[in-house]
């Protein structure tokens, strides 16, 4: 495992605590609090598996998504994953519009959230591939 992927999970983890704290609670806070950390867990994914395709983690979304354009251009395997779009779907609902706008379409967000561990896996997966 990479030097990225164990943060990644720990991050997912909290994440998934502050789910069941709002499903428990409905205090909106708690599911942008969520959808957050779940955003930073797929970064911290991300970065470990650009690196796992021997390029540098780039600082900034649009280098990830700029990177894992180009690594689904040369690799026919990589991109039946759909990593860059899933990628790029997580960032609009978690990071911009729940965590930032606040706009936290339900069941939207929480299935987003649920979705975010098999981002985590297919990771995994590729990167111990190589």
């Amino acid at each position: 495992m990479g030097r990225y992927l164990d943060d990644a999970k720990a991050m997912y983890n909290c994440a998934r605590i502050e789910l069941q704290q709002w499903q428990d609670t409905s205090d909106e806070i708690l599911l942008r609090d969520a959808a957050e950390k779940t955003w930073g867990a797929v970064t911290l994914a991300t970065n470990d598996l650009l690196e796992s395709y021997g390029r540098r983690a780039p600082s900034g979304t649009g280098a990830r998504q700029s990177e894992l354009h180009a690594i689904e251009q040369r690799d026919r395997r990589f991109r039946a994953f759909g990593m860059l779009r899933r990628f790029t779907t997580m960032e609009g609902i978690l990071h911009k519009n729940c965590f930032y706008d606040g706009e936290c379409r339900l069941p939207l967000v929480p299935d987003i959230i649920e979705e975010a561990r098999e981002y985590l896996d297919d990771v995994e997966s590729l990167a111990n591939q190589r």
